[in-house]
């Protein structure tokens, strides 16, 4: 049996892994772990904690969402999450790679659970995920890359993965009307559905060819970072979206250009939702709707 552990508070939580299920999304994981992980309260699905996925992965023998049981730990490609599910899930339409289950009883996760969702963006929600040794010899490397900037894309993804960038901290320190809620809100947003859309350009699927992929790739880039940049003043995230456009005039590197660009976007929106106080947002259009007299 190969494991990964959950680490949360100082103890230790055995998740055993299916790697029959999905082969390439747990290889790519172990080749990335031990890793730091920010963690977020589900916005519509309900119980479940989810954290984004250093990887892109293709679904792999997919499953229902709401077929899945409490404990199940799974990969949501289109979103690109990495999920542990506590409870009961509401209505949500989804197809997921299942990863593994954890071990044990869950109680544990039940109360981070309610604890994620309520003090999401009012304080940090920090764990970390690390492999057994019995999951190493399951580990799928990174591809090496010869074109310097693809390299140098991947290192800008990689910085972000590190650390959120500074100029995210200067957008939360902004002063003035609706600031600093209204750009951070624009932001992820913006980020999220580019992530989005561009991870749809991997599959063809979606109706995107492959020789239109740079095309609609360049566009989506020059779309959202009119918001991301210019009215965000995102400035240095908008820097390695342009820094992108010139590779995907070779077509040779187009997929590895779309796979770098999913993992540099999501992230960056994964940052920014870190600082949304969602509950505590939720909770004030519920009382704003009940005076309104809509509830």
């Amino acid at each position: 049996m190969a494991s990964l552990y959950f680490t949360l508070d100082g103890a230790s939580h055995e998740i055993e892994l299916y790697p029959d299920l999905a082969p390439v999304t747990i290889g790519k994981l172990v080749a990335s772990l031990p890793a730091r992980l920010d963690i977020h309260c589900a916005k519509i699905a309900g119980q479940h904690i989810f954290w984004h996925a250093p990887v892109v992965a293709d679904i792999e023998k997919p499953a229902d969402i709401l077929t899945l049981p409490a404990g199940t730990f799974l990969y949501w490609p289109e979103r690109q999450f990495l999920e542990l599910i506590y409870g009961e899930l509401q209505a949500e339409k989804a197809q997921v790679s299942v990863l593994g289950r954890l071990t044990g009883d869950i109680g544990w996760l039940k109360e981070y659970g309610r604890r994620v969702v309520e003090r999401h963006g009012q304080e940090p929600l920090v764990a970390e995920l690390s492999a057994a040794a019995d999951a190493l010899p399951l580990a799928l490397p990174e591809k090496d890359f010869a074109s310097p900037g693809l390299i140098a894309l991947r290192e800008a993804r990689k910085a972000i993965w590190q650390a959120p960038p500074e100029e995210i901290f200067v957008l939360l320190r902004r002063e003035g009307m609706m600031l600093p809620y209204g750009p951070l809100a624009m932001a992820e947003g913006e980020l999220r559905k580019l992530h989005e859309l561009i991870w749809r350009l991997r599959r063809e699927d979606y109706g995107i060819g492959l020789a239109e992929r740079a095309r609609v790739a360049t566009f989506l880039i020059d779309a959202f970072n009119a918001r991301i940049d210019g009215f965000c003043a995102l400035h240095e995230i908008g820097r390695v979206l342009d820094s992108a456009r010139p590779l995907l005039a070779d077509p040779a590197l187009v997929g590895d250009v779309i796979e770098e660009l999913v993992l540099f976007t999501g992230r960056a929106a994964a940052w920014l939702d870190t600082y949304i106080p969602w509950n505590a947002l939720n909770e004030t259009t519920r009382t704003a709707l009940v005076r309104q007299g809509v509830r």
